[in-house]
């Protein structure tokens, strides 16, 4: 019996494992075409149609063609999916969707639409036959991941890297849709048994070599009823293969007709075909809506008299005179749920089903996701029945981003985010804010966008003026203006660099001197350069110290002319200290490094030794910028918030500079280059996750400004943020838009209902 595998041998294991299954790529697919072949040449026996048979001849032939190209390939396709191989949802409606985003609906065909939902089919069936051995390889994997329980959805060499590797590939063919369709429903069985056969063997190995499987994680059956935000409701899932539902269930084919505007009845006459394109494109007409809510009066009267009712102003009084607390337990109107069953009952046409529907889906996203505090969500919730009536006259709200109301629930999500609990000193600001501009929207009659752009100017213009009081606009801008100034330093620096690295005696240079000046002077010569305003060559004269710093300390040198070493050091002493003082680099680090560099002087004054070799870096380590990649003052660092890199994370920023360059120096840039301004994380300071909006990015991507709702700033360079994210000390909470995060939502619940419906 062979002893367990230690944990420094898992993942050695586990990137043979993945190179095994790619080098074994090719035998695999060409097994599988093959048999793919066979069967689509059985099926052309027995189809009846010309038609259909000419199809899939062609199809054979085509196959045929591009088999040896496909196999050839595949091995490199599948080394990339095993590589980016992190899915946050196992299912398999939304593994097909992922990429796939609601406003690029409206840009495809309904070929790319089906074609997308029979690769969701196909790896559907790759799934049935290959789960029994999968779920055994499983065990193993996760134990090579070092997981605790199963997560079958980690595994990098699960069904779905094969079948994405395989597509990615035959869209590289540029081939018709149904085509590459009538591939994948004949590729997916053989290929679900060759998976199966391969799953069972690399387990065994892996048993062999001692691999301890973990266990499967237990889950609780779910019960089939969500009980939703909104006080007292209880609501059952739908059943969506009920008469009533069946017409309206939503699929990725009609949502894409949705957005294209291509599920409204036919116009009856050139000019009303007319009239829908100009009140799409323009927004000339107001469209009353098809559900009368009594309510006659004006958006701004509207507004005026609810606000009088609820007692906004005194609300506002009391609630700062009261705890933070007090809004969750405060007492809140029950949202009418009937509202939702209501409209949709009387939706006149397939377009305004579905398009209650995707707000309903979206809005159930929103109001689950628990990123929220719960008052925000029942905001939200409460939002609903406006949005509803809204989109029955004004489909735009899907397919334009700048839309009013999109920019509204954007707006309330996004800022909301900012809030970990009710207890934080701005939040009860924040929630009033809403109560008085967005709460009314519930009860108003929609027939236009104009309530939503009204109640988002409002907001906009409250929280202005408390972004005014707090000056947080201006302590922003004083800092990227800060970060711009490093950020341009270190660049220049960095060119001087390597116009130094052509020195012809750098080699005779103790390593000690050679960081120096890689390091702190080439920041003294960028900073004397960027604050000259007269465009001379070498202001201050940093430059030219290069030279004398360099004779000074090859003794080989200054023991012939000791005169010459005794009347420089003085200016060069002097000429180092000014130019370190410029940039503010501590006094400490400043006086070590003199003590080295008067250590090199003395050698002038005595014998000379046989071996001339540099001394090492020993104990300069200190003088230098640590791991930093870029140098930043200690002024700089208390305006920005500046975190430093530990000491012992990484190497001297100059080392790199030396032996390699900026690929080694970044080599973790690829890590956070989904990050786009607007994010949110959380950083861990202190033994505290803190919630922070990362605010700016360096016009050279090598710094980022984060800040929090209190206008606290954190800033740091690349390599750090990759350290916080390396080491698990940084959290991602919303890559983009909670409203584009939920939209896209919708259609993976599409393609997940596409999955089980047929296309007309």
């Amino acid at each position: 019996m062979r002893p367990p595998v230690l944990p420094g041998s898992s993942q050695s294991l586990l990137r043979e494992l993945q190179a095994q299954a790619a080098q074994q790529g090719a035998a695999l697919l060409s097994k599988v075409l093959f048999q793919a072949k066979q069967s689509m040449r059985n099926d052309v026996q027995r189809l009846r149609g010309l038609l259909e048979r000419d199809h899939l001849e062609l199809s054979v032939k085509l196959l045929d063609l591009h088999a040896a190209h496909l196999c050839e390939r595949y091995p490199k396709a599948l080394e990339y999916a095993f590589r980016h191989h992190d899915v946050p949802d196992a299912q398999v409606g939304v593994v097909s969707a992922q990429g796939l985003r609601l406003d690029q609906l409206e840009l495809m065909d309904d070929s790319q639409v089906q074609e997308r939902v029979e690769m969701a089919r196909a790896l559907q069936h790759v799934l049935l036959i290959a789960e029994a051995s999968l779920a055994e390889l499983n065990t193993y994997v996760s134990a090579l991941i070092g997981l605790a329980h199963v997560v079958a959805e980690r595994n990098p060499v699960r069904p779905g890297a094969y079948v994405s590797a395989l597509q990615s590939l035959m869209l590289e063919l540029s081939l018709p849709p149904l085509v590459r369709m009538a591939w994948g429903q004949h590729i997916c069985s053989p290929l679900g048994d060759a998976l199966s056969a391969s799953y069972l063997e690399w387990a065994g190995q892996l048993r062999i070599q001692g691999v301890q499987a973990v266990t499967m994680a237990v889950v609780q059956p779910s019960i089939n009823v969500k009980t939703d935000k909104r006080r007292g409701v209880v609501r059952q899932n739908r059943e969506i293969w009920s008469p009533q539902h069946r017409e309206r269930v939503l699929t990725l084919a009609r949502l894409r007709k949705l957005m294209a505007g291509e599920l409204e009845g036919a116009p009856s006459s050139p000019k009303e075909a007319f009239a829908r394109q100009f009140e799409r494109e323009f927004e000339a007409s107001k469209i009353h809506s098809t559900i009368d809510t009594g309510y006659e009066s004006t958006v701004p009267a509207a507004f005026e008299a609810l606000q009088e009712m609820q007692q906004v102003d005194q609300v506002v009084q009391r609630m700062a005179q009261r705890p933070g607390s007090m809004l969750v337990h405060a007492e809140k109107p029950p949202i009418n749920q009937s509202v939702r069953e209501q409209l949709m009952a009387q939706a006149q046409n397939v377009a305004q089903a579905l398009s209650l529907e995707v707000v309903a889906l979206m809005v159930d996203k929103l109001v689950q996701d628990t990123r929220l505090v719960e008052p925000l969500r029942e905001m939200i919730a409460r939002l609903e029945p406006a949005l509803l009536r809204l989109v029955l006259v004004d489909a735009r709200f899907f397919i334009q981003r700048d839309h009013p109301a999109r920019c509204l629930l954007q707006e309330i999500s996004q800022r909301g985010l900012a809030f970990t609990s009710v207890e934080d000193p701005h939040f009860n600001a924040f929630l009033v804010s809403l109560q008085r501009f967005v709460s009314p929207l519930a009860s108003l009659h929609i027939d236009s966008a104009e309530p939503f752009d009204l109640a988002l100017q409002s907001l906009q213009s409250v929280w202005r003026e408390a972004e005014t009081q707090h000056a947080h606009a201006d302590d922003i801008e004083s800092v990227v203006a800060v970060l711009e100034y490093a950020e341009d330093r270190n660049l220049l620096a960095t060119k001087m660099v390597e116009g130094m690295k052509s020195i012809k005696d750098l080699q005779h240079v103790p390593p000690s001197v050679v960081d120096f000046l890689f390091g702190p002077w080439a920041q003294v010569m960028a900073c004397a350069q960027l604050n000259d305003r007269s465009q001379a060559d070498d202001p201050g004269g940093y430059k030219n110290l290069v030279n004398s710093l360099l004779w000074s300390v090859q003794p080989e040198l200054t023991r012939k002319h000791i005169d010459k070493l005794t009347r420089l050091v003085p200016r060069l002493l002097s000429g180092l200290r000014e130019g370190l003082r410029m940039i503010d680099y501590p006094s400490t680090k400043t006086s070590s490094f003199f003590d080295l560099l008067m250590k090199q002087h003395q050698l002038a004054f005595k014998p000379a030794q046989k071996s001339s070799a540099p001394s090492s870096r020993s104990g300069l380590v200190s003088t230098l910028q640590g791991s930093q990649d870029h140098w930043i003052a200690p002024a700089e660092v208390k305006a920005s918030g500046f975190m430093v890199m530990p000491e012992e994370d990484g190497l001297a920023a100059a080392t790199p500079q030396v032996s390699g360059g900026a690929s080694e120096q970044f080599s973790d840039e690829l890590a956070f280059n989904h990050l786009v301004v607007g994010a949110w994380v959380e950083l861990l300071v202190d033994g505290t996750w803190t919630r922070t909006q990362l605010n700016w990015i360096s016009p050279q991507k090598t710094m980022f400004l984060f800040t929090s709702a209190q206008g606290k700033t954190s800033s740091m360079t690349q390599r750090m943020l990759a350290h916080l994210q390396r080491h698990q000390l940084m959290r991602v909470l919303s890559e983009q838009s909670m409203v584009d995060g939920a939209l896209n939502a919708v259609v993976q619940t599409a393609m997940l209902n596409s999955l089980d419906i047929r296309f007309e």
